[in-house]
């Protein structure tokens, strides 16, 4: 298989400029560090999906619903880029979040997101990049951000049964990211011959919007320690192959 190269830039984003894309840790560093805290982060993640899905649920005294969906579309895009740039593999199953019992129990009890009895914010990034492209989370948030201009009242129609899964996603992946920043960096597991080194990431490092990955053959995501490279699109879903 042989795949083309294209480099993340920031003019491929809304709203990540130059210097996350090189360092995403900035970014995690002044949000979670500056501006707000993971437990608040996680309640304005809940108000904003339930005034997108029903404008009765709003407060009308507030406006700032419309200032965290920004915030939001943001996340995911810096996710977004720890993502390609660590090349972390597709999951068959992205909703599947609970391995064992040991993953169901730490929720439960203590909110906590394990994959396999470990809090692995790599595979949160994994299955919420797998659940749909980052083209189909824009879309999502752009729907979400004019649902919550809309002041007539329930909407039947705003996005459906989905709504379960994409609030899920949401929150889980502002507590992966929350990790990444309080641990100071994302641990990955690689074969034990392998020795890892930091690099700066040049001016992007990979696929444009809504680029497809090849799917994980097992359940842990994986990553190969180099910047990454181009995929076909979700549409096209297969990359071309070479004789």
């Amino acid at each position: 298989m042989k795949f083309k190269q294209k480099k993340l830039k920031a003019e491929n984003f809304r709203y990540v400029i130059k210097r996350v894309i090189k360092n995403p840790m900035i970014y995690l560093n002044d949000f979670f560090g500056s501006q707000t805290r993971i437990n608040y982060w996680l309640r304005d993640i809940n108000l904003i999906v339930n005034h997108a899905v029903c404008s009765d649920m709003a407060c009308p005294a507030l406006s700032e619903s419309g200032f965290h969906c920004r915030q939001l579309i943001e996340q995911v895009e810096v996710a977004y880029v720890i993502y390609k740039q660590c090349r972390l593999k597709k999951h068959v199953k992205p909703l599947e979040f609970f391995k064992t019992k040991k993953d169901y129990w730490a929720f439960v009890l203590d909110g906590d997101v394990t994959f396999d009895g470990k809090v692995n914010p790599a595979d949160t990034l994994s299955k919420f990049f797998s659940y749909q492209s980052l083209l189909g989370w824009y879309e999502t948030l752009d729907d979400m951000m004019m649902y919550l201009a809309d002041q007539t009242g329930w909407g039947d129609e705003r996005f459906g049964d989905r709504i379960v899964a994409i609030r899920e996603l949401l929150l889980r992946l502002a507590q992966a990211l929350y990790h990444i920043y309080d641990n100071g960096g994302l641990s990955v597991q690689m074969p034990s011959y392998l020795t890892a080194y930091s690099v700066d990431a040049k001016d992007g490092d990979a696929d444009e919007e809504g680029a497809d990955e090849p799917v994980a053959l097992g359940n842990a995501p994986e990553a190969t320690g180099e910047l990454p490279s181009d995929e076909r699109t979700e549409e096209q879903n297969q990359p071309t192959e070479t004789q």
